[in-house]
């Protein structure tokens, strides 16, 4: 059984990470000019950037009675996801932005 604790670490931690998650999708999709180029940037360096965050903040004593691998899963997929579907339907096309290009 899983505690108070533990359900709110993982929601924060998945909070954080889909903050994380859609910034950087973000600033891949805006700085790129490719379509396929913004898809391979968030798939390598968003999971990897999550990760890193996890080793952090998966230092803290929440993780009593879950699996790493379900951590894995619901700390790093989840937020991804999450991101995508941010920045994809709520956040405004690159077309529409106006990016001070240098």
């Amino acid at each position: 059984m899983l505690s108070l604790g533990t359900v709110v670490g993982l929601a924060f931690i998945v909070g954080v990470h889909t903050v994380i998650a859609s910034i950087l999708v973000r600033f891949f999709r805006l700085r790129l000019d490719t379509r396929g180029g913004m898809v391979v940037f968030s798939l390598v360096l968003v999971p990897v950037a999550l990760a890193v965050s996890l080793l952090f903040l998966g230092q803290l004593p929440i993780f009593g009675g879950v699996d790493r691998q379900t951590v894995m899963l619901v700390a790093i997929l989840l937020p991804l996801l999450l991101g995508f579907a941010i920045d994809l339907f709520w956040m405004p096309t690159p077309e529409e932005v106006e990016a001070a290009r240098r």
